[in-house]
């Protein structure tokens, strides 16, 4: 099977087909309509199981019959399964919301949400970022922010001040950026990849951006945690300053939650 196929097969799985429906799903795109012997043997499913799969598939509206004998299949055509598994999901995610209205908990009762797996802490950096409204100030590597370069550029388009820090070369420019230019490769050899993330003096994000299931990190408006995060970015920047020969007083004074402190005097 080809790449994009297995890509393909992995993201039916994601929205609860198995691997056989996503198949038998190729098969029938490439070559439709088609009986169940011929989606057997081009798709390598066993014909003691095909008929219950195409059945299944049938009663899930992603394929259809054709009153033939023998009978035959055609599929959904790609753009109409996309539609079709939207408005499936999107009345599912309507009727759970109706359903846990009422069983809402106290989002300031817990100091900290432990977040696991790099997808879900990328998912919640993406929330944080989109939910920013005037300032955003970051320390991760390049890989993360290519991740994040859709909302990024979202919320400098609403106006959020933004602030990069990275110890490897910043690809893409948003907002103010402070880099040491080193590449990420060779970072991995010294560093495990990790990031702070701070949303209008509000909420922060912090964690190990290991791209597996292995992945921590925690999201807190604990405001002790806030200000270490916030400090630690001010420190990174300042010592960029020192070491790369550059006044990092305007930028530290984006990030400050009082700017009309100049830190630069204060460390003399």
């Amino acid at each position: 099977m080809k790449k994009t196929e297995k890509e393909l097969v992995q993201i039916l799985s994601e929205f609860g087909f198995n691997a056989s429906v996503g198949k038998a799903y190729l098969a029938l795109l490439k070559n439709n309509p088609a009986t169940g012997y011929e989606i057997s043997s081009r798709s390598g499913i066993p014909r003691s199981a095909i008929y219950s799969i195409l059945k299944n598939m049938e009663s899930q509206g992603i394929i259809n019959s054709v009153a033939q004998s023998p009978r035959k299949f055609v599929p959904l055509s790609p753009s109409s399964l996309v539609e079709h598994l939207d408005r499936i999901h999107s009345h599912r995610i309507t009727s759970l919301t109706d359903t846990l209205e009422g069983f809402d908990i106290d989002d300031e009762s817990l100091d900290f949400w432990h977040l696991h797996g790099y997808q879900n802490i990328l998912l919640k950096m993406k929330e944080c970022i989109n939910n920013c409204k005037e300032k955003l100030f970051m320390s991760s590597w390049d890989k993360e922010f290519l991740k994040l370069d859709r909302e990024l550029g979202k919320a400098k388009k609403r106006g959020v001040e933004i602030t990069l820090f990275s110890f490897s070369t910043i690809t893409k420019k948003i907002g103010v950026t402070v880099s040491y230019e080193l590449i990420e490769k060779e970072l991995l050899e010294v560093w495990r990849p990790k990031f702070l993330l701070v949303s209008d003096h509000d909420v922060t994000m912090m964690g190990s951006t290991i791209e597996n299931d292995s992945a921590r990190a925690i999201w807190t408006q604990n405001k002790a945690i806030i200000e270490i995060a916030t400090d630690h970015i001010v420190l990174d920047i300042t010592l960029a300053g020192t070491r790369l020969n550059f006044d990092s007083t305007q930028i530290v004074q984006r990030v400050m939650r009082r700017p009309e402190i100049h830190l630069n005097e204060l460390l003399r």
